[in-house]
């Protein structure tokens, strides 16, 4: 009859195989852990991603409409695995965002401190920007949906 000595290792190693199983057909990774690796990028945002995105101008629900007199100083570059790269106006930063289908938010932006000329739009870009809820295309133009549908910004790029 065998001893103690002998079943106990046989029993531990069956309670440790028990407690690492996974459903059938799903391999086991190093160190009993069965998830994915996050995605380098998020799902979705292929089209969004490495374009350079010119703000166009933003209009309100109240029928105000904010329009840049020089588009091309205030834009958006998403860059795969969920970074920004902002531009508003004499001031550049980056900062992190969401996108979950059409949902899409911005994190906070660190940004330069430069006084920018008079005129410019870049306190309304951004305060627009930090409202943004959703994301969708209207043709090849991207539109950023503001919370509570209180307004849309409009983006355009040269990719084509």
């Amino acid at each position: 009859m065998p001893s103690l000595r002998h079943r106990l290792p046989a029993a531990l190693a069956f309670a440790v195989a028990a407690c690492a199983a996974t459903e059938p057909g799903t391999p086991v990774l190093p160190g009993y852990v069965n998830a994915p690796p996050p995605p380098l990028a998020a799902a979705g945002d292929s089209l969004l991603t490495n374009t350079l995105w010119t703000w166009q101008g933003t209009q309100m629900k109240d029928g105000a409409r904010l329009v840049p007199d020089a588009p091309e100083r205030y834009a958006v570059t998403f860059q795969p695995g969920g970074t920004v790269n902002v531009r508003a106006d004499c001031n550049r930063g980056s900062g992190s965002y969401l996108l979950n289908g059409r949902e899409l938010t911005f994190g906070p932006i660190a940004l330069t401190k430069m006084m920018c000329p008079p005129g410019s739009r870049d306190g309304e870009f951004l305060k627009a920007l930090s409202a943004v809820a959703a994301q969708g295309m209207n043709g090849s133009d991207l539109v950023l949906t503001l919370q509570g549908d209180a307004g849309s910004m409009r983006f355009s790029t040269t990719r084509k």
